[in-house]
């Protein structure tokens, strides 16, 4: 009986990734159509295919590590720390967000620019302002603290110790 439910339990699980699959590929599917009438490039089916089994990879590697990050964390519940943690961890979304932070501060200045430009004032306040210079000389020491004793209970797999 047991086999027979693991069995029914495996067949169920197959069924709803399939349906997943189904709709990341259509997702896929209606994204590149929107590209190919924007830009005027052509996608065949098989890169459509592509494309969505990658994606569809992705988002399954994306969901172990929000359930590793959750589960680190005593939790049984992914919250939007796990999210953050996921999005600085991967390369591709970090460089998005710093393109982004990068933008936004740029468009700052320059509005910021544009309008100083507009009252013929230089420098916010009115007036020059001294540039801070690099402290000269080799950087200030660093206070070393005295070697304590390991913890004797460290764990190597989790980095962590008894206190």
């Amino acid at each position: 009986m047991a086999a027979l439910e693991e069995e029914v339990e495996d067949q169920e699980r197959f069924s709803y990734e399939q349906r997943l699959k189904a709709a990341v590929h259509y997702t896929v599917g209606c994204l590149c159509e929107e590209v190919a009438l924007d830009q005027g490039v052509q996608f065949s089916r098989q890169t459509i295919a592509a494309i969505s089994e990658v994606t569809f990879r992705q988002c399954e590697n994306f969901a172990k590590d929000l359930e590793m990050f959750a589960r680190h964390a005593k939790r049984s519940t992914i919250n939007t720390e796990d999210v953050k943690l996921l999005a600085r961890r991967s390369n591709s979304l970090h460089m998005q967000e710093v393109a982004e932070v990068k933008k936004n501060s740029l468009l700052t200045f320059l509005a910021w620019w544009t309008s100083s430009q507009a009252s013929a004032v230089p420098f916010p306040g009115g007036e020059a302002r001294g540039v801070s210079k690099r402290q000269e000389g080799p950087p200030p020491q660093q206070v070393t603290r005295p070697d304590k004793a390991p913890c004797k209970n460290f764990f190597w797999k989790t980095f962590s110790s008894c206190k």
